[in-house]
């Protein structure tokens, strides 16, 4: 089975995939090889893939799926069924990846909240402080992102 990961700053393939397993708002759905067509929204945003014994986990922000039996790219060589996940941004989380450096990246999207912040008070023009706002939105939802990969690293640790 093959599985696909794709986000604006990163690619993930595996084509050798056994299970794919995606959290959703009203249970799990585990996708194996021969599943039926399938689109829909990973609401807990937790992705699992098993490749025979071996599992790897992604934390994803904003993110839809489809499961292919067809497969979406018809020149491809491998035929059967495929899972695509689109998201906005993803995290794999292994042991290895640094507390630290999602620390940083937390403590960056900080900052430009703090400065943001202060650049709306000052706008006088109403599209300005729409622009500001929209920003600002984005902003926090990097850093509730950037919350919910720090929790699940210290979960598995």
């Amino acid at each position: 089975m093959l599985f696909f990961l794709a986000t604006p700053e990163y690619n993930n393939t595996q084509s050798n995939t056994t299970k794919v397993r995606v959290h959703l708002k009203n249970g799990v759905a585990e996708i194996f090889d021969q599943h039926q067509d399938l689109m829909g929204r990973v609401d807990n945003n937790i992705v699992e893939i098993e490749v025979n014994t071996e599992k790897t986990l992604f934390i994803l922000q904003d993110a839809v799926f489809v499961v292919s039996t067809k497969g979406l790219d018809k020149t491809a060589e491998l035929k059967g069924t495929s899972v695509y996940i689109y998201a906005r941004r993803a995290q794999e989380i292994k042991s290895n990846v640094s507390l630290d450096e999602i620390a940083k990246q937390y403590d960056q999207k900080n900052a430009e909240i703090e400065r943001f912040s202060n650049k709306l008070v000052e706008e006088s023009s109403e599209s300005g402080k729409t622009r500001i706002n929209s920003k600002l939105t984005l902003l926090k939802d990097e850093l509730g992102f950037l919350k919910k990969v720090t929790l699940m690293i210290k979960e598995l640790k």
